[in-house]
């Protein structure tokens, strides 16, 4: 069992780097509006249609993973990658790069490769469902360290959409040799043994579901916004150095990878409550610190903090819908990742909606205080205070 963990871990792994390429948009988005005067509007729209599609992927992804074999949902996502891929860059314009590449190849594809991905890991290590979680997740965010820098540096020399034509060719071939090289993993074994699927609608009346779902929304937009928004925030309003708006998008690529990884891992041994705890705060901290920056210094630690908070919540989903609906962890994963989805895409609208300066920092920073609320709520219903549902 455990080489059989390891390869099917590996592959899973590099899958889901291969589609955390939605995060490049990001260090584009400067020099679309430069060279091609794309309004800050139709910019947000393209980062914010990869969610869009994720959403509605995983709601799918997650219910399949219940009844299908993992490697078919992983197939799945990485034809939908190439077949986005190819029209996006073939036709490029703004609306095939907010449908195709945006919403179906890297969301769409992305969301259902990660629950066919997921039900592969936990499958082979049952009693790690966090650390699985957070270490896809985070690979899926590590992404972003490595392809910011070679896209950035890309765009300057080759432009902007040459530069995502080469990276995505790279790693939608990577995502097919990773699927061929993972082994085959049976449906789950409730499904074989002719367990009943269970409603959406009775998932969601569940108080720990609901609950969960809204937490993830409200934890996710201002992380959502800074990947978007951080360069241009520098470059447009803040009297720092060019260098300091690429790193920044680099610094919040690293806190989303590390609050992935380290939220999942977190959840195992302490449990959702104290992580989450920790999360809504660091969101109120980098809200604070972009609100009211200092220096170059002070920014660059808000952007790490501002993906902390964003990759936290994700790291933490597969833990979350194992404890909130231990007898349908896939189909409440996929729930809980609407609710994240929902925050990562109206993240960026509200930002831009609310003058897409220093005060959306503070207004999507305060959705943490909902949060909190919300986390208050969670817990007394877990531990029976507040009337529940049956």
């Amino acid at each position: 069992m455990r080489l059989l963990a390891v390869r099917v871990v590996i592959p899973a792994l590099i899958l889901q780097f291969a589609f955390g390429m939605v995060y490049v948009w990001g260090a584009v988005a400067p020099y679309v509006r430069l060279q091609d005067h794309w309004s800050p509007l139709l910019i947000s729209a393209v980062f914010s249609a990869g969610p869009f599609g994720y959403g509605t992927g995983i709601l799918i992804g997650g219910r399949m993973a219940d009844h299908y074999p993992p490697r078919r949902l992983c197939w799945a996502g990485v034809v939908l990658m190439v077949i986005g891929f190819t029209v996006a860059f073939l036709i490029p314009n703004g609306i095939t790069l907010v449908i195709f590449y945006s919403a179906i190849a890297l969301g769409l594809g992305g969301s259902i490769a990660l629950a066919g991905a997921l039900a592969a890991g936990t499958y082979t290590l049952p009693t790690r469902v966090g650390f699985i979680g957070g270490a896809l997740t985070g690979s899926y965010g590590l992404a972003a360290i490595v392809q910011v820098p070679i896209v950035s540096y890309l765009a300057s020399t080759i432009g902007w959409l040459n530069a995502l034509r080469i990276v995505g060719a790279s790693m939608a071939a990577l995502a097919v040799c990773m699927v061929v090289l993972m082994p085959p993993i049976p449906r789950p074994q409730r499904t074989q043994e002719g367990a009943g699927s269970i409603p959406l609608l009775k998932l969601v009346a569940r108080e720990l579901i609901w609950t969960g779902f809204l937490l993830e929304a409200v934890a996710s937009p201002l992380g959502s916004y800074a990947f978007v928004a951080i360069a241009s925030y520098v470059r447009g309003y803040l009297p720092l150095a060019l260098w300091v708006a690429t790193v920044a998008v680099i610094a919040v690529a690293t806190g989303n990878a590390i609050g992935r990884i380290f939220s999942g891992t977190a959840s195992d041994r302490f449990g959702v409550t104290p992580v989450f705890l920790v999360i809504l705060t660091t969101n109120v901290l980098a809200a604070i610190l972009l609100q009211f920056p200092v220096n170059a210094a002070t920014v660059l630690f808000a952007a790490l903090a501002a993906g902390i908070s964003f990759g936290g919540p994700a790291g933490l989903l597969s833990r979350l819908a194992s404890v909130s609906a231990p007898d349908a962890p896939n189909s409440t994963f996929g729930l809980l990742f609407v609710g994240y989805a929902c925050g990562v895409f109206f993240g960026p609208f509200l930002g831009v909606a609310v003058g897409g300066n220093a005060r959306s920092w503070l207004v999507l920073g305060s959705l943490a205080g909902i949060g909190l609320l919300l986390l208050a709520i969670r817990t007394m219903m877990a531990n029976g205070l507040l009337l529940k549902h049956h």
